[in-house]
């Protein structure tokens, strides 16, 4: 795995383009998902056995702690109401701000909710550590949009978190992680997503790809965006691995089969 640098420019199909940083955050709950059996199998016990004091539970409810065994500094928590919100604001993209504000949550949604936050913490917690910088006024603007296009809209967004009774400090604590973890990505997948032509006209020939059918020069650009994507899912399923892998995750209570 390559150091961890500071600061790097965006890699080219980073911005703008079908490859973003939304879609690998997408992937960083699937790859966190993968390790659900894992997990599971983790009792919320401390270092002796014993079950950790109530006091350290938070009213609302604590799921799970990210870089420690119990909770404080530096340490990132889950809490049941961060997996409601995030599988909410996914159900709000789907269904409308108001049925999401309302309907009921299936443990697949919660559990891909969970996970994603998962994913998140696990990145977030090694920026920190790392002291990978602050997220930049551009990394949150588009962290931002990021959220509002995953909950249909900025006005979708907006009907929602007024609906859940949402803070705008809970909303922009949100903002602020996911536009972090993209500084992240983006300073350690830099240059992931270069594709050659080489690639392409291989990845063609071969007839593993979505465009069968299409000539090689229909095909060429569309395959390119495809080829960087895969390539970047790669590379950030190796992270979250590796971070999972060494990261302390302390999971404190089940999700609920529904909400």
């Amino acid at each position: 795995m390559s150091s961890v640098r500071r600061a790097a420019p965006a890699a080219r199909g980073w911005r703008g383009g079908a490859l973003t940083i939304c879609a690998a955050l997408a992937f960083v709950g699937s790859v966190a998902g993968a390790q659900q059996a894992q997990r599971a199998e983790e009792a919320p016990r401390d270092a002796a056995g014993d079950a950790p004091p109530a006091r350290s539970l938070p009213a609302e409810g604590l799921v799970a702690l990210v870089g420690g065994r119990t909770p404080g500094p530096g340490v990132e928590q889950i809490l049941l109401s961060d997996v409601e919100r995030r599988a909410r604001i996914h159900l709000a993209g789907r269904a409308g701000a108001e049925t999401a504000a309302r309907a009921p949550l299936s443990a697949g949604l919660l559990h891909a909710a969970f996970e994603e936050l998962l994913g998140e913490a696990l990145i977030a917690h090694e920026a920190q550590r790392v002291q990978i910088g602050a997220a930049t006024a551009d990394d949150l603007a588009q962290a931002r949009a990021r959220l509002e296009e995953t909950a249909g809209g900025a006005e979708a967004l907006a009907t929602l978190t007024r609906a859940l009774g949402v803070a705008q400090a809970e909303l922009d604590a949100t903002v602020q992680r996911r536009a972090q973890v993209a500084a992240f990505l983006r300073a350690n997948l830099e240059g992931t997503d270069a594709v050659t032509e080489a690639q392409i006209e291989a990845a063609y020939a071969s007839g593993d790809h979505p465009f069968i059918g299409q000539t090689l020069d229909e095909a060429r650009e569309a395959l390119r965006v495809w080829l960087a994507h895969r390539a970047v899912q790669h590379a950030v399923e190796r992270w979250v691995k590796a971070l999972r892998a060494r990261t302390p995750v302390r999971i404190w209570i089940d999700l609920p089969p529904a909400i």
